[in-house]
Parts: C-alpha cells; sequence; structure tokens
C-alpha cells in the first residue's frame, strides 16, 4: 500500500507539508492563486449572509400580507405629522420613506400611499385595526416584542436640555434632571443611571468563595437627582420654571420644542453629558414581517447608494 507522504507521523510528510505551507504568500505574482481564492471566498460568505438576512424580494412580494396591501392598492403608513423634519404636514424625512416603501410594493400605481396620522400612544391601535399597514414614525428599535423592525433609517442623539448657559457645564450630580419614564428617551436615561449608579460585580472567585457581594465606596457614588413627568408640556414647564435643571430630550423634540440649532425659538444649550442613542426604524405587526423586510432591502439599498443620507441633510440636519 502506498504511504501518505504528507502523514505527519512520518518525519519527512511532516517537512514537506511544513514546506508547503511555508511556500504560501500573498505577494507578488506567487501569490495572485491565494489572493483570487481569499476573495472568491469572501464572496461567497457575503453573498450567502445577504441572501439569509434579505430574503428573495420575489418570495416576500407573494407574502400574505403584502398581497392585502396589493390587492387594497394602497399603502397605508402611520407618522407622527407634527415632527419637523421628519413629518410635518406631509413632509419630511419619515414621509418620503413612507412615499418611497409605497412604490416598491406598489409600481404601477399613481397613488400608492395614504399617511395616517398618529401619536406616539395611538401607534400599536392603528397596526392592530388596520388603519395602518407600517408606522414610520419615530419608533425605535427593540421597543416592544408586539412589532418586526427594519434595519434603523435614522440615529438619534439623547441628551440632557438646559436653559441655563453654566448648566450645560456640570457634572450629572450636581443637576436636577426630568425625564419622561414612558418615553423611549427617559427609558434610556433610568438605563444610563442604573448603570453609572450600579455597585461593582462580583468577580468569579468572589462568587465561588461566597465572599459578601462589593457595595459602592461612598466616596466615589454617584447619586442622580431626577424627577418624572408624565407629558412633555410638564416637563417644558418645570424647565422654564426653574423646577430642574435640565430635561432628557432625543433629538427630534429638542427640534420640536426649541426650533432647530440653525433657527432656535428660544435659547438652549445641549449638556457635555452624552445619554446615549435611539435607532428609528420601520415596523409593523410582529405577525407580518415580510413589510419590515422589504423596508430592509429599501433601506439597506438607500445606504449603499448614498440617497439616504442625502434625505437625512435635506430634512434633518
Amino acid at each position: 500500500m502506498r504511504k501518505n507522504p504528507y502523514r505527519l507521523g512520518n518525519s519527512r510528510g511532516a517537512s514537506r507539508l511544513k514546506q508547503r505551507f511555508q511556500s504560501l504568500t500573498l505577494k507578488g505574482k506567487e501569490g495572485r492563486w491565494l489572493r483570487r481564492a481569499l476573495i472568491t471566498v469572501g464572496v461567497l460568505i457575503a453573498a450567502v449572509i445577504l441572501a439569509k438576512v434579505l430574503k428573495p424580494e420575489t418570495q416576500l412580494m407573494n407574502s400574505v400580507e403584502i398581497n392585502r396591501v396589493v390587492g387594497k392598492g394602497m399603502l397605508s403608513v402611520a407618522v407622527r405629522d407634527d415632527m419637523p423634519g421628519f413629518c410635518e404636514g406631509g413632509v419630511g424625512l419619515e414621509a418620503d420613506l413612507a412615499l418611497l416603501l409605497a412604490k416598491r410594493l406598489l409600481p404601477d400605481s399613481e397613488d400608492p400611499l395614504k399617511l395616517v396620522p398618529c401619536s406616539s400612544k395611538s401607534i400599536t391601535t392603528k397596526l392592530q385595526d388596520g388603519s395602518a399597514d407600517v408606522a414610520i414614525a419615530l419608533q425605535p428599535k427593540g421597543a416592544s416584542s408586539k412589532y418586526s423592525y427594519s434595519y434603523p433609517y435614522y440615529e438619534d442623539e439623547v441628551r440632557l436640555v438646559t436653559l441655563n448657559r453654566e448648566a450645560r457645564l456640570k457634572s450629572l450630580p450636581e443637576l436636577v434632571i426630568g425625564y419622561l419614564p414612558d418615553s423611549a428617551s427617559g427609558s434610556l436615561f433610568a438605563s444610563y443611571v442604573k448603570k453609572l449608579t450600579a455597585a461593582p460585580e462580583q468577580n468569579i472567585i468572589g462568587k465561588i468563595l461566597g465572599r459578601p457581594k462589593p457595595t459602592q465606596d461612598p466616596a466615589t457614588a454617584v447619586t442622580v437627582n431626577s424627577v418624572k413627568y408624565g407629558s412633555y408640556d410638564e416637563l417644558l414647564w418645570a424647565l422654564r420654571h426653574g423646577e430642574i435643571d435640565a430635561a432628557v430630550m432625543a433629538g427630534a423634540y429638542v427640534t420640536k420644542y426649541f426650533g432647530s440649532p440653525a433657527s432656535p425659538s428660544e435659547d438652549y444649550w445641549l449638556c457635555d453629558i452624552e445619554i446615549g442613542s435611539l435607532e428609528y426604524c420601520v415596523i409593523a405587526s410582529s405577525d407580518e414581517p415580510a413589510l419590515t423586510q422589504i423596508a430592509d432591502m429599501l433601506i439597506y439599498e438607500m445606504q449603499e447608494d448614498g440617497s439616504l443620507k442625502e434625505l437625512v441633510r435635506k430634512y434633518v440636519r
């Protein structure tokens, strides 16, 4: 029987195998075939991943929810029609995205879109009772398991807004901060504070040995003085009357209530403290993911060709 020359148990075979690996190179003419092979493998892997993430559009277009939209000849989109830059009077970033999505689903229709005004609290009702097929209404990714989410089309910073020039440079413990616990920005702020004020985590050795959990050192402990409010009207009244030093707000709401940075309706400042950011997505009922998957394709293509960035620059920044 012929022996395998590359069998590792054979010192001569091991030497040949070592020589083969040492001869591999990515440089010059000798490495041309290896470079091409690696590029080919990379392209194939990317194609497989993309195919799994973005199902073939023809398959999605035959889904029950898409057929329902095609059957009625119109896509109904819930929007916040009171948000400058996003959708106000039917104009803005989200209004344009709604029209582009409607045209993608109904390319032969002359009037494929119906905008359905909603509030942050009525979106669920609009989607459940059939008033809206999808919502493009400042909905942050992962807010509720009731929804399916598209790729984000906009990332919005959550900051502390103050009407006091000196307050903008103060540290968190020096401020009295107001927020809306039921809002996306308020939830993000609560998570930020919890992480900031949490006691040090116990290491694995301490757990094994049964040592007491570590406690916060009073000398280094961070305390945050915050006040909860039920609406933006209450929050802003407190800010303007000095009950709080700063208010937690996402950028979209800062523009709504204070005007754009280029032409503010009143003087305001953003504190140096950065709370985090929210990613706004197209949403639909979790039972109807095909609609958000088509939105995925649209947003992905717009990101690739730069048209999404142009819309954001046109309306928001």
